[in-house]
């Protein structure tokens, strides 16, 4: 686990509490994965269809069902339940076509600041966290008050 079990306990609480009220579903995960690949197949399916929509199952399968979105089979099973060519990606993620846009990625959101996901940049305000509705006005307020493009 990368934090405390303590630590752990109330994110999981917070994000229950903001899924609950935003009308969200969500499960209690008990394992973190690894989420390279998952990422890498959100840019190969961004180039090859419905990036979005891909998106939103891999969200529902960390999220919900508790799926590993680091194992090719589970991100290949994803791709076809959403039109896609699971094969395809499949292959992608074997010979790591994406993994050096994923690092870059990566890097960036390190000198942001970035310490999690999901994370919004609005002009020179970081976001990190699941939140309510709410706070994402704030966010967009604040940077739109202080003229930063959002």
């Amino acid at each position: 686990m990368p934090w405390p079990a303590e630590r752990m306990a109330a994110a999981r609480e917070r994000f229950a509490q903001v899924a609950k009220a935003e009308g969200l579903a969500y499960g209690e995960r008990t394992h973190w994965y690894n989420s390279v690949p998952a990422h890498e197949a959100a840019l190969w399916a961004d180039e090859h269809g419905d990036g979005e929509a891909f998106t939103r199952a891999v969200y529902r399968a960390y999220f919900v069902d508790g799926l590993n979105i680091g194992q090719a089979d589970v991100l290949a099973e994803l791709a076809r339940a959403n039109g896609l060519d699971g094969e395809a990606l499949r292959a992608a993620l074997a010979a790591g076509e994406y993994r050096a846009r994923v690092e870059e990625q990566f890097g960036y959101a390190r000198q942001a600041g970035i310490t999690g996901v999901p994370a919004y940049v609005a002009g020179n305000y970081l976001m990190v966290g699941a939140q309510p509705y709410e706070v994402y006005e704030k966010l967009v307020d604040a940077a739109q008050t202080a003229g930063e493009a959002v």
